[in-house]
């Protein structure tokens, strides 16, 4: 018996060296990717945008692949729908075909709108028997719309097959069975393109611009009537090689329509293909008499090539020298060759499947003569690949995706998983640009490098003079030379600072026991208490002075006393904390000589230290109240005396969340050492309930503990700002001290790591090896996210400095970077717009970006620019719950922090999708 036509005998008989069989079976556990006949018939059918898609078959057909293909659609949504009658097992037993014909029935009275309904046959039905063929004739008769069988079960070849017998289906049931309202001599059917990512979009305005329609598209962005009137064209342009070539072909013998085979990738190709439509449009219309659509097709690639060649260049300069191994199927096999030619990018390797012999060949015909063919395309054998080649690149589909970046090499998905259309002039633009980012993006050296524990001693040595030598060069660096630029502006709108006396006031929260009382009139206080409740959910321990006109006149020493012996002898507070406002200062009162007047006063309150730190509202911000709390807390509470083995200081900067404090004490005690955190807000704010609710600050750090900091055997230190108070430590009991402007990202954990080690004298505990491992993976998945992605970030100094070196070390673009306040270190930032402002400089410098980076009071500046993309941080945080819970320190951290930004960027861009194409 002869094989139908479907199947190529000349393909499949092959003996050429170095050829795929295209047409050959998968043998048992040679673990090849191919896929089956009924994906081949889903690629072809699935993107007809306003049918149901019914399979009939038990749950894994439809389960596992509806709405998983990147075909997109300008109307109607219907397709992405999955249909399935999922067959259970007494379906299986006793059969499925009136399960089948009620569904049909009950998908078109739900869905009316829908203009035809497609059934699928699965290896189960086909194997229990269930004619779809009679049941979809019988339902015709009670549905309004065409029904419509699709026999291709995987089992009856692979996904070739399926796309020819989809073919055979659509000429079957659906061409030829309306006419078209009109047509025009210059009428084409596309055929084999899917308008993945929206290359259609990017062929259509080509078309459009000669004045060629496009009667139908099979199957991309198609519509069931378009597809109806496909048999008037006057040509059909085959875009997916051999898939649909018997479609052609029969549209040829039955309705004389003659057929190209052309790509509508990189600009040979593209040339190529309106030269070859143009030369047999003209031929249908005029016999080749005259060149009209020829004539208007060289204006336009003359046009359109020398204006894509300029978009290109910095590109191709860029990309002009690597090296890539190409793997795929159909036309790409050859015209991704052509399309990287075209850039300077070199092939090493191509394989292909899911192609033809004429594929392979033209492919092979383009590549260097040294350039290998991939035979083995296994998991096992395109590994193999990798590592003998050693590609800047690898350019395949979705399938090889993940084992590419496994190996922590740059890849770009050019298959139906991509987000972005490759097709026509801007297409190459855009493949050229997603190249460039795929490869050139920064993480690639990072990954690439060696881990704390794969280092010599020489390299690690070189990595602690980085942390040991930080507050030196903090303290050296010149501020007068600085490239920030400060406000000229005499009102500042919507200012994104907090005052000082905020930030003593979180620092002294993280001491148990702890009672902090401000130096000024009451309403600072109620103010201070509000903003930090809506930050942490919780109530603030804060008292007041509560100075009132004639003690601001007069002077505010007993306002200060009072206020001490009151809250001593009412609290009995473990330790009290005082810091001043802008009035108390102002005035000019000299708390430190009120402290020892009321200490000669009251010797009942001796045992309770009192801590003062200055903190005028005039002078910084938050950070700088916070670092000037921390700084009077060390040079007061801690006491020398012999050192304690293996205990450290850690000084956690202000815009850590307590889960970032518990995280970072955590990580030092993996590797058995005993931190003293100073202040500790990880139990103080995490948002637990006491059996009793306390007027003071309770779970942070002990005075007895902060006493022993004295004589730890060195200080570490997260955030610029706090180098002056290990200074501090440094200087009273020579602890060496250990700096970090940040502990977010690889090479900052990386850091933190190699000084722990070296501190500890222990190696890197497994766990974080493991952890670094999984950041390196979330780093490669999510990559692609970041390319580019535009951010402007609004951020108290230190919190900036971090979050800018993290997102830009991810290929983000920082549009412009506002700090609280000008600081040491913001100079060494990788941005230009660099400035000290408010919110309101955020709203006039945030216009187009892509992610806004700043407290909640960022939000109305995100609503007046349209930027849905809000990443809140920083304090406050109070119109989303959990924000101290956030922890983005270290390996784990850092992870988390790259999938919540990814994440971000994702959602936002399928709802761009949504919105430009409803």
């Amino acid at each position: 018996m002869a094989k139908p036509d479907w199947y190529d005998t000349t393909e499949c008989e092959t003996h050429d060296a170095g050829a795929p069989k295209f047409c050959k079976k998968s043998e048992p556990g040679e673990g090849t990717e191919r896929s089956c006949a009924y994906d081949g018939a889903r690629v072809v059918l699935m993107p007809i945008t306003d049918v149901i898609h019914l399979v009939h078959g038990p749950i894994a057909c439809a389960g596992n692949s509806w709405d998983n293909r990147g075909a997109r659609s300008s109307g109607s949504q219907l397709y992405r729908r999955g249909f399935t009658t999922e067959m259970l097992q007494n379906d299986v037993v006793f059969g499925g075909e009136k399960k089948l014909y009620r569904a049909i029935q009950e998908l078109a009275a739900r869905y009316p709108e829908a203009k035809a309904i497609f059934v699928y046959a699965t290896c189960v039905t086909s194997m229990t028997g269930d004619d779809i063929e009679a049941v979809c004739k019988a339902a015709r008769d009670k549905v309004p719309m065409p029904v419509i069988p699709v026999n291709t079960p995987g089992f009856i070849g692979d996904k070739n097959i399926g796309n020819r017998l989809a073919g055979e289906t659509l000429l079957k049931y659906v061409i030829g069975t309306a006419e078209p309202e009109f047509t025009t001599d210059y009428d084409i059917n596309l055929i084999g393109e899917y308008n993945i990512a929206g290359d259609l979009w990017g062929m259509l305005p080509l078309f459009e611009r000669l004045g060629i329609r496009v009667l139908s598209c099979i199957s991309g962005d198609a519509r069931f009537e378009e597809l109806r009137c496909a048999h008037r064209a006057k040509l059909n342009v085959i875009i997916c090689s051999k898939s649909l070539t018997n479609l052609a072909k029969k549209m040829q013998k039955d309705y004389g329509i003659p057929y190209v085979e052309e790509s509508f990738y990189g600009l040979t190709d593209v040339a190529k293909a309106l030269r070859d439509i143009a030369r047999e449009l003209d031929d249908a219309v005029n016999g080749m008499e005259k060149r009209t659509m020829q004539d208007r097709v060289e204006k336009l690639i003359a046009e359109s090539e020398a204006s894509c060649r300029r978009e290109l260049a910095p590109y191709r300069e860029r990309l002009a020298g690597k090296r890539a191994v190409l793997f795929t199927g159909g036309v790409k096999t050859w015209s991704m060759v052509n399309a990287l030619s075209e850039l300077g990018v070199e092939i090493l390797a191509a394989g292909t499947q899911n192609s033809t012999l004429e594929d392979f060949y033209r492919m092979k015909a383009l590549m260097h003569e040294d350039a290998s063919i991939i035979t083995d395309t296994s998991t096992a054998g395109l590994l193999s690949v990798m590592y003998q080649k050693l590609p800047d690149l690898i350019v395949a589909g979705g399938k090889t995706k993940f084992l590419a970046l496994k190996t922590k090499t740059p890849f770009l998905d050019i298959n139906h998983g991509r987000s972005h259309p490759y097709a026509g002039y801007q297409g190459m633009v855009t493949f050229a640009k997603q190249l460039d980012l795929t490869v050139n993006n920064p993480i690639w050296p990072l990954l690439n490098g060696k881990a704390p524990w794969e280092k010599e001693q020489d390299e690690l040595e070189v990595d602690l003079l980085e942390t040991s030598g930080h507050a030196e060069r903090i303290a050296a660096e010149e501020m007068r030379s600085s490239r920030v630029k400060v406000p000229a502006k005499n009102a500042t709108v919507n200012p994104q600072k907090n005052s000082p006396a905020l930030g003593a006031t979180l620092a002294y929260l993280g001491i148990d026991g702890m009672l902090s009382l401000l130096h000024g009139a009451q309403g600072c206080s109620t103010f201070i208490r509000l903003q930090l409740s809506r930050h942490f959910k919780e109530s603030i321990a804060l008292n007041s002075t509560s100075m009132s006109e004639e003690a601001a006149i007069f002077g505010g020493w007993e306002n200060l006393k009072l206020g001490l012996d009151r809250v001593m002898e009412k609290f009995k507070p473990a330790v009290v904390g005082v810091m001043t406002s802008g009035l108390t200062e102002t005035m000019g009162d000299d708390v430190r000589s009120a402290i020892v007047h009321f200490r000669e006063a009251h010797p009942e309150h001796d045992a309770i230290p009192v801590i003062h730190a200055s903190t005028p509202d005039y002078c910084g911000s938050m950070q700088e109240g916070y670092a000037a709390a921390v700084e009077a807390i060390v040079a007061t509470l801690p006491e020398g005396g012999e050192t304690v083995k293996g205990q450290v200081n850690l000084l956690p900067g202000c815009h850590y969340t307590p889960a970032e404090v518990e995280e970072i004490a955590e990580i030092c005690s993996a590797f058995g050492l005993d931190p003293v955190v100073i202040p500790d807000i990880s139990n103080a704010l995490d948002g637990h309930i006491d059996p009793t609710v306390s007027p003071l600050s309770l779970g942070g750090v002990t005075v007895e503990r902060i006493r022993s900091a004295g004589r730890s055997e060195a200080t570490l230190y997260f955030g610029d700002s706090l180098a002056d108070a290990a200074l501090t430590l440094n200087t009273r009991f020579g602890i060496p001290c250990y700096g970090f402007t940040s502990v977010t990202g690889i090479a900052e954990s990386d850091l933190l790591m190699t000084t722990l080690s070296a501190l500890s004298g222990r190696p890197v505990p497994e766990r974080f090896r493991r952890w670094r491992s999984r950041l390196m993976d979330a780093m490669v998945d999510s990559h692609y996210q970041f390319g580019l992605k535009k951010v402007a970030l609004a951020l108290e100094s230190d919190h900036l400095k971090g979050m800018t070196v993290f997102l830009a070390g991810l290929g983000c673009e920082i549009q412009v970077a506002i700090a609280a306040t000008r600081t040491r270190g913001l100079d060494r930032l990788p941005v230009q717009d660099l400035v000290v402002g408010d919110l309101e400089d955020l709203e006039q410098k945030a216009a187009g970006a892509d992610l806004l980076v700043a407290n909640s009071n960022g939000r109305q500046t995100a609503k007046k620019l349209g930027i849905d993309a809000h990443l809140r941080t920083g304090m406050p945080v109070f119109d989303r719950l959990g924000a101290h819970h956030k922890m983005w320190v270290g390996y784990q951290g850092t992870l988390n922090l790259v999938f919540e930004v990814a994440n971000i960027f994702q959602a936002n861009a399928k709802e761009a999708q949504k919105l430009s194409h409803n």
